[in-house]
Formats: structure tokens, C-alpha cells, sequence
């Protein structure tokens, strides 16, 4: 049977069929291995090895590799557990790895950025307060531009807010779990109304204006780039609270309206190496 029939029935196979896959193997465990030592001498055994070595290799790869070379990688990471498996008689498991996104896009374009907490405090000066809260709820909380025009104050309690009827009829809630977060949404507590009655256009508008009048300078940048700011500082918190890359990326999915397993969609949000 051929890798492609034994792949379409989901079995694994530690066969390894050309002199090129071999070769592009051995050339990824010597590589993986001269890093190892450097970064983690005290790794002696195979076992030894798991997922979140892998992990940093392939995010500091993420940095000057292309984005199906990363997946070429993460494809033989694979390959080679089940071969290690196979030969040694162990239970090393690589699964939890995840394809970071390469930072170079063609001629080396940033592919996401985020606004940074320096261009958010200089944006905050607006005189406009319908835009300092929606921009204040989206970097803190991770709203969508509509989904700050909506909001209610009725909506929000000192344990979160609550987002109804939002992109494709969903609804979520996303909790003040951090400090500042707390510190934050005490300014919309006990109040009624909408929080800002503005139209979604218009707040791109100002942001625009906004970012002009302060000399800020954003690849890609319009509103949802403090959302994306959220996102990355999601995922960086829930990783220090001690989830795998997955779990993290699937916490913040969940935070900003989404599914499990999104992580094409998630790479796009978090701007920071996924380790």
C-alpha cells in the first residue's frame, strides 16, 4: 500500500518511501539537533524531547521561512515521531505542535500587525469619547468595531461583558479576568444606554483621523488592530497560566467570537511567536 492510501485511511506509516524524504529527514533532525544542544543541553534522550521544543524551533523558523516551508517542517516533525515510535519502542507525541505563521509574506511584508500600548495611549488623547471607549473595549476586551456601536452598559457587569447578536448571530461573553481588565470596566458600570452611539464607519473614520493627527504609523492598520492587540495579549497570558498552544489558541478564539481549531483564522490575530 502507498503513503497516499495508507494517509486517506488515517494510518500511520513508518515507512519512508524516496532517497528525498530521507534526505530532507536527516537534514531536519541534524538541524533540530544543533539546536537542541545549544538551547537545551540538558536534553540527552529522544524521549525527552516533546512538543514545546518543537514548538520554539519552528516559531524562531517562523521569522525567515516561508509559510509551506513551516508546514513542510511541522509534516516531518511528524514523520519522524512516528518513526522514533516505531524503531525505539517509545510514546513521544508531537501532535499538540502547531504550524506557526510566517512573518515573511513574498518579498518579506509583515503579514498582521497589532496597535502597540504606546499608540494606544496617544490615541486615547482624542477629544472624541465615543471613540476613546470603543477603542478603550476593543483593546481590553477584543470588540469588533459593530459590536462597540451595539453595546449596551446594561450589558456589561463587573465580571465582564456581554456580546449579543454579534457576527453570524452569536453570542459570547468575555470575562474581565486580569487586573487591568477590572480596572477598566469599572468606568461603564451602572449606566444605560448604548455605550457609544456611533456608527461602525465612523469609527474607523476616526481612527484614521486620529492616527494621522499623532504621526502613528500602522502596517495594515485600521480598528480591528486593537483587537488584535487583545488577542496577542490573551494568548500570551494564557500560556503563562500554563495552557498548551492549543488551549491558548483556542481560549482566545472563544474570547473574540470564534470556534475551536481556528488557528489559520488565529495566526492571523496573534502577532507574537506561537510558543
Amino acid at each position: 500500500m502507498d503513503k497516499h492510501s495508507l494517509k486517506s485511511q488515517g494510518k500511520d506509516n513508518s515507512k519512508i518511501y524516496s532517497y528525498s524524504d530521507r534526505k530532507n529527514l536527516i537534514d531536519l533532525s541534524s538541524n533540530f539537533a544543533n539546536w537542541l544542544k545549544i538551547n537545551f543541553p540538558e536534553i540527552k534522550q529522544l524521549y525527552e524531547i516533546d512538543s514545546s521544543h518543537i514548538q520554539e524551533f519552528l516559531s524562531l523558523k517562523s521569522s525567515d521561512c516561508s509559510q509551506k516551508t513551516l508546514e513542510q517542517y511541522q509534516s516531518r516533525f511528524r514523520k519522524l515521531e512516528v518513526l522514533a515510535n516505531s524503531t525505539y519502542n517509545i510514546n513521544v507525541n508531537y501532535h499538540n505542535v502547531v504550524t506557526p505563521l510566517s512573518s515573511r509574506n513574498g518579498g518579506g511584508k509583515i503579514r498582521n500587525a497589532m496597535l502597540s500600548t504606546d499608540n494606544y495611549n496617544k490615541l486615547l488623547k482624542s477629544t472624541n469619547t465615543n471613540f476613546r471607549k470603543a477603542l478603550t473595549l476593543s483593546f481590553h476586551f477584543g470588540l469588533r468595531a459593530a459590536e462597540c456601536a451595539k453595546l449596551r452598559y446594561e450589558d456589561i457587569s463587573a465580571k465582564g461583558i456581554k456580546i449579543i447578536d454579534s457576527k453570524g448571530k452569536r453570542n459570547r461573553f468575555i470575562p474581565a479576568e486580569n487586573n487591568q481588565q477590572k480596572k477598566v470596566i469599572e468606568d461603564f458600570l451602572n449606566k444605560t444606554g448604548r455605550v457609544c452611539p456611533i456608527q461602525t464607519g465612523s469609527l474607523q473614520q476616526a481612527f484614521n483621523r486620529e492616527k494621522k493627527k499623532q504621526g502613528i504609523v500602522i502596517s495594515n492598520g485600521d480598528f480591528h488592530t486593537a483587537r488584535k492587540a487583545y488577542a496577542t495579549g490573551k494568548y500570551k497570558e494564557y500560556r503563562e497560566q500554563g495552557q498548551t498552544v492549543q488551549q491558548a489558541l483556542n481560549t482566545v478564539s472563544h474570547r473574540l467570537g470564534h470556534g475551536n481549531n481556528r488557528n489559520d483564522l488565529m495566526k492571523q490575530y496573534i502577532c507574537c511567536p506561537l510558543k
